[in-house]
């Protein structure tokens, strides 16, 4: 569970379970909120940052870590390594772009594109960076509802580290993770390696064989000073996965899937010119046995170029990309193209304020142009309250399966359209006690829907409108008690139809006690009231759920670490997706060490 620290912008970073651990000095903390990293305090954008020792602490499986996130609400079909979705402020997963050390890691060959959650594993990345509200000026399609960002190595503290853990716990389950990071002055560079096994659980509720999953996975950083004008930067991904699942038949539904992702990057100066010049590409490979498709091959190719530089106290930035994207389905095989151009200024109006102008303009031959915006500014009043105001637009260009299926899609769709708005207030009471509000508006058009009478996709005039309350507190008890609370209200429809799988209540709460200088412990409830989900031909109302977490935390030393973790604690039977099931009650123990 997060611990929320103060800061002078409406962001929140996560720590660590831990009490004991340092807390982070917010002024070195850098996110991908623009065209360019920036200082978390100078961003008007709605950002929440989860830290590493928080991603050590949840080890193999993402899904809890980021389902108690404000604003975020986790579906999974089964148990760890299952297809997961996610709903970012009531939107779902192919309105929410994701970047794993700045590569594009969804699937083109997806009916729309998205990514899975199942199974991503914390450990190993210094940083996830949670960007709310449309960020399609910044990140292209798919940024509607917002950006995950998945960082390996954001250190700067010079020197070498190795973190390892292994985890054991029911289901079989086994976690090992090993990272190695070395930071010098003429570069850095950060190795990950993790492999995640677990014998699993029926993912359908109407049978009882268990379906097991497997995960190894490798990734790379690394960037060089070559001069003082001139750096040189790569990144890598490989993962492979075994996934049994339950679909038409339960004994034999299996999917093989591997990802291969990485970039290629120069940055120099010329002049005043910062540039920097990038090549990334992804690979996803899935085999479905028993699927009417089997053979999903999904590739993506993107050159980009962006420039900056300072001019009369303003930072611009501005940029090329170029994007090309196919899908190979059992041989039939689908592409398109894309590029864009991309700006964005930034400008300190004094102490008091900063505010960000971006904009993109996007051409493709297959579903035209569209232009992007995003107005953002965060300003510093008195009494340690400080404001934001974020006005944005965003698209999703139809994915190669709306356009190009030959029964399905249609080759006339355009891309979906967002308009975003919200407002927020933070308001710092002291160093360790804090009250943020959030208002949030956003209204997508253009929809791309499923018809179940035609049984093909169409655009229509509809609109999806989401809106709501973002509530968190941090609360300092007392030298060994922190109590942390977020509350999300999320009011989510398309026409008179309410969005499947977004709770309307949604209240998680935390208590973290240091008990000596060794002993740590936390306690977490997650409340989540009026869902519900899709049975055809109609939604139904899901059953309200109580979900509560403990973890107890024992410091051999400095260096190494013992702990339990019990997730659901009281056995709790519930659903996140109609007909699947939970995990129930789950124990898990470990050690973890850094040296």
């Amino acid at each position: 569970m997060k611990k929320l620290l103060p800061i002078t912008g409406l962001l929140f970073v996560s720590a660590s379970t831990s009490l004991a651990q340092e807390t982070y000095d917010l002024g070195e903390i850098y996110v991908s909120a623009g065209l360019q990293e920036i200082n978390i305090n100078k961003t008007g954008s709605s950002v929440l940052v989860l830290q590493s020792d928080e991603l050590k602490a949840n080890v193999f499986d993402a899904v809890n870590l980021l389902d108690s996130q404000p604003g975020i609400a986790m579906s999974s079909s089964g148990g760890v390594g299952s297809q997961t979705g996610i709903r970012l402020r009531g939107l779902s997963q192919s309105y929410v772009a994701v970047r794993v050390d700045g590569v594009d890691v969804s699937d083109p060959t997806g009916t729309q594109n998205s990514y899975d959650f199942g199974g991503v594993i914390p450990f190993g990345f210094d940083q996830i960076e949670i960007l709310k509200g449309s960020q399609s000026a910044i990140y292209g399609s798919e940024a509607i509802g917002g950006v995950l960002n998945f960082k390996t190595n954001t250190s700067n503290t010079l020197g070498k580290k190795t973190d390892t853990n292994l985890t054991v716990g029911s289901n079989n389950t086994l976690a090992a993770n090993f990272k190695y990071t070395q930071i010098q002055d003429s570069g850095s560079y950060a190795l990950s390696i993790n492999n995640t096994s677990t014998d699993g659980y029926s993912a359908k509720s109407d049978n009882e064989e268990a379906d097991p999953y497997s995960k190894t996975e490798i990734r790379f950083v690394v960037d060089q000073n070559i001069s003082d004008q001139l750096t040189l930067g790569a990144t890598a991904l490989y993962s492979d996965e075994e996934i049994d699942y339950d679909g038409f038949d339960h004994e034999t539904d299996h999917i093989d899937r591997s990802r291969a992702a990485g970039s290629v990057y120069a940055s120099f100066e010329t002049g005043s010119v910062t540039n920097k010049i990038t090549r990334s590409f992804s690979n996803t490979d899935r085999y479905d046995l028993n699927g009417w498709n089997k053979s999903f091959i999904g590739n993506r190719d993107v050159w980009s170029y962006t420039g900056q530089a300072i001019v009369n106290g303003a930072n611009i930035t501005f940029g090329y990309e170029n994007i090309a994207e196919e899908a190979n389905i059992d041989g039939q095989i689908e592409d398109y193209k894309e590029t864009a151009l991309v700006s964005e200024i930034i400008y300190a109006l004094g102490n008091s304020s900063d505010i960000s102008l971006a904009a993109r303009q996007t051409s493709s031959k297959n579903y035209g142009d569209d232009t992007t915006f995003r107005i953002a500014s965060i300003n510093r009043h008195q009494n340690e309250l400080t404001s934001r105001i974020v006005l944005s637009s965003g698209f999703r260009a139809p994915s190669l399966y709306e356009l190009f299926d030959s029964f399905y899609g249609n080759s006339t769709f355009i891309p979906e359209t967002s308009l975003n708005a919200e407002i927020g207030l933070v308001k710092k009471f002291t160093e360790a006690t804090n009250l943020s509000v959030t208002i949030f508006n956003n209204t997508v058009d253009n929809l791309i829907e499923f018809n179940n009478d035609t049984f093909i996709y169409e655009q229509n005039n509809g609109s999806t409108k989401t809106s709501g309350l973002e509530l968190s507190s941090n609360l300092k008890v007392s030298d060994t008690v922190t109590v942390n609370a977020d509350y999300t209200l999320t009011t989510s429809e398309t026409g008179n139809v309410k969005a499947v799988r977004v709770p309307k209540h949604d209240l998680v709460l935390a208590i973290e006690k240091q008990f000596n200088d060794n002993f740590s412990g936390l306690a977490s409830l997650r409340v989540a009231r009026d869902i519900e989900d899709t049975v055809w031909p109609s939604n139904i109302q899901m059953p309200n759920y109580e979900i509560f977490d403990i973890s107890l935390t024992y410091d051999i030393n400095d260096k190494s670490s013992l702990y339990l973790q019990v997730q659901n604690l009281v056995d709790e039977k519930y659903e996140t997706i109609k007909g699947y099931n939970t995990g129930g009650r789950q124990v898990f123990a470990g050690i973890r060490a850094s040296f």
